[in-house]
């Protein structure tokens, strides 16, 4: 016989709006991986990142809420909650692809489908397209990371594409 071990499921201590990798993976605190921006702040790259603790009194734009995103189902946009009007972009290029935080706007590629069935987040012009997580965690000071993917959703582990989207 042959058993599954699942890590759990995150307890995030964000405040809503987050995207967080439904599986905790190896994240130490528990916290579970959300999407982020690369650098502390406004940055222009994003890969996830720990989910960070809630700080009390912090204005919206504050760098601490750099892990808050939400997903607007009527334009497909995944977009920034302390940077507005920023939207999450596949940037892709001879096969490789990042993803980067850009002014929202009616490009093809700042558009994605979230299927509720499989919890997979998927690129709107290549559905067979999930954004996904590397395999392996990083350090991060005092945090863990791992980057953002965008591959085949038939080939990629599903704890590496399942999101939950924290409204």
């Amino acid at each position: 016989m042959v058993s599954i071990v699942h890590a759990s499921p995150p307890v995030v201590p964000s405040a809503p709006p987050y995207i967080v990798l439904s599986d905790n993976q190896d994240e130490p605190n528990g916290y579970g991986f959300c999407i982020d921006t690369s650098a502390r702040g406004k940055t222009d790259l994003l890969h996830t990142h720990t989910c960070k603790p809630k700080k009390a009194n912090r204005p919206r734009n504050d760098r601490d809420n750099d892990t808050r995103f939400s997903y607007d189902v009527d334009t497909g946009r995944i977009t920034s909650f302390a940077f507005s009007g920023f939207c999450m972009q596949a940037l892709i290029a001879n096969e490789i692809t990042v993803f980067a935080l850009l002014e929202c706007n009616d490009h093809p590629r700042q558009k994605f489908v979230y299927k509720s069935d499989d919890r997979t987040l998927r690129l709107f012009e290549d559905q067979s397209r999930c954004i996904s997580v590397a395999a392996k965690t990083q350090a991060a000071g005092p945090w863990v990371k791992r980057p953002l993917l965008l591959t085949s959703c038939n080939e990629t582990m599903s704890k590496l594409k399942t999101w939950s989207v924290v409204e």
